[in-house]
């Protein structure tokens, strides 16, 4: 089953020695369900990069993957280490996340992480998805 949804995506930077970024995007995307499994599925525009992105859904677990001007993958597991990756322009990259906050409902997707790039932590990052089906 598929279905086309507004998406509002709120992500929240926190890295040390910096100000708080918060960005918001609104879009429109596709929800996929098949398996008990959801995919949620949209476009962003970074610079002049254009990112399809694709949120993997499962009752506890999620992962984040983009690809176009980047290829990164970003897995979620609540209290846990996990390992992605991400390769741009200046080459590959192990990124390492633990979730301290992970949600998944029918509407909404929220997680809070701490991120690190190789062994170098680079911030707390909170991205909340609000989705529903469009009109």
């Amino acid at each position: 089953m598929q279905k086309t949804v507004t998406i509002k995506l709120t992500t929240t930077i926190r890295q040390p020695d910096m100000e708080e970024q918060v960005m918001v995007l609104e879009s429109h995307g596709t929800l996929t369900e098949k398996n008990k499994l959801r995919y949620l599925q949209y476009m962003e525009q970074q610079d002049d990069l254009e990112i399809r992105t694709t949120v993997k859904l499962q009752e506890d677990e999620a992962v984040i993957m983009r690809s176009g001007g980047l290829q990164m993958r970003l897995p979620f597991l609540l209290h846990k280490e996990q390992t992605g990756n991400l390769t741009n322009g200046q080459g590959s990259f192990m990124l390492t996340t633990k979730a301290h906050e992970l949600l998944i409902s029918d509407t909404r997707f929220k997680v809070r992480y701490d991120m690190a790039l190789g062994s170098e932590h680079v911030g707390e990052y909170e991205m909340e998805i609000q989705f529903m089906e469009a009109k």
